[in-house]
């Protein structure tokens, strides 16, 4: 009885019908209780930064500090205002000084193919919505290709992505203001993609990935040597080559502070004004981060289920007919996350989410049935 129930034919359409439930689900919290955290201030800013440039070029700094925050507060409860404003020494002063909000820019313009994304999308939305659209895009476009990955199986296993959109909060995603969903989206593609041997698409994909987030040159450094391992040479120097170019053409552009000033910012303590920050390289303060860092992300529930998600990856691609491609892509992200990790050891969620969902895709391509002998 239980194997007739779980070859039931119906479970596609059971699937379907929780998709569009899960997707209506994101709409819904996307537009009603965006997840509006300090990050909206400073993608705020960067967007209408070009309107506040006087006639040489320079920035109106008051102008820009008081349009930025008052088209926020327009989308905040006076809860969260009280949050964002008053919350710390840090907060207090960001509200209200506007050099030390404006020496933040950096965080946020290095980020530049997403400011640009942002900046097209206020042609017909307000600053804050256009944030949380590109977010909800993103998690709806990671929604469709786990669900068209697991599609491609049979009976009840057709419903496998939902634990896997459960396990990593992706709805979480859908109302972020941050550039981490849709350059998540943009990655998982890419994986897709190089799963079912598209492999320009791929590159085409990790390439706008950079654009979104310039550390994304991590993971497309490592997918470069799988490309050379396929013996895809061409395609793995375009990648390595233009992701290097990309990421540091955003970087230059968008001024960043640089790769210690930010670590030092983000683990020692922020500091309320970045101008000339320059904070001198502190060995035994990068390994006490990452030793506590270590300490905490083994206690997180999250990386308990990637353990699980892992070890269920290595079972599946150990059957015949697996495919190369998929444990080659599975070497990279564990290999990509390990140094990501070693550069900037957060135990957010958001920084693995590729490497999460992307090891999600390559179950979901490992559980497909084998041909027949």
């Amino acid at each position: 009885m239980m194997t007739a129930f779980a070859e039931w034919r119906g479970w596609r359409a059971v699937s379907a019908a929780l998709a569009l439930l899960i997707g209506f689900y994101f709409v819904f919290f996307a537009v009603t209780r965006p997840a509006l955290d300090w990050d909206v201030v400073g993608y705020t800013m960067a967007i209408l930064k070009s309107g506040s440039l006087a006639a040489d070029g320079t920035i109106d700094v008051v102008a820009l500090h008081e349009r930025s925050w008052a088209t926020v507060k327009l989308h905040l409860s006076p809860e969260a205002l009280a949050y964002l404003t008053t919350g710390t020494s840090y907060s207090e002063a960001q509200h209200l000084a506007p050099k030390a909000l404006i020496s933040q820019l950096p965080l946020y313009e290095s980020k530049y193919g997403y400011i640009l994304v942002l900046k097209s999308l206020t042609l017909a939305l307000e600053p804050v919505r256009a944030i949380v659209t590109v977010s909800l895009i993103g998690a709806l476009g990671i929604l469709v290709l786990l669900v068209h990955a697991a599609w491609r199986l049979d009976g009840i296993a057709t419903l496998a992505w939902l634990p896997i959109v459960l396990l990593f909060g992706l709805g979480s995603f859908a109302s972020m203001v941050s550039p981490d969903t849709i350059f998540t989206f943009a990655c998982v593609a890419g994986i897709a993609a190089l799963l079912s041997e598209r492999v320009r698409l791929a590159v085409f994909c990790f390439l706008m990935a950079v654009l979104l987030r310039p550390d994304g040159i991590v993971l497309n450094f490592v997918l470069s040597c799988v490309l050379g391992m396929r013996r895809q040479y061409g395609a793995a120097l375009m990648l390595v080559l233009v992701s290097a170019v990309a990421s540091a053409a955003s970087l230059y552009v968008g001024k960043h502070i640089g790769w210690w000033p930010q670590f030092h910012f983000n683990f020692a303590g922020p500091q309320d004004v970045l101008t000339d920050f320059r904070p001198a390289f502190d060995p035994a303060l990068y390994f006490k981060v990452l030793l506590t860092q270590i300490g905490t992300v083994s206690h997180l529930a999250w990386v308990h289920a990637a353990v699980a998600a892992v070890l269920t990856a290595i079972l599946l691609l150990a059957r015949p007919a697996s495919g190369r491609w998929a444990s080659l892509l599975l070497g990279a992200l564990l290999v990509a996350a390990g140094v990501r990790f070693l550069m900037y050891p957060s135990s957010e969620i958001r920084f693995y989410t590729p490497h999460l969902f992307g090891i999600g895709l390559i179950i979901l391509h490992a559980a497909r049935p084998r041909p027949a002998a």
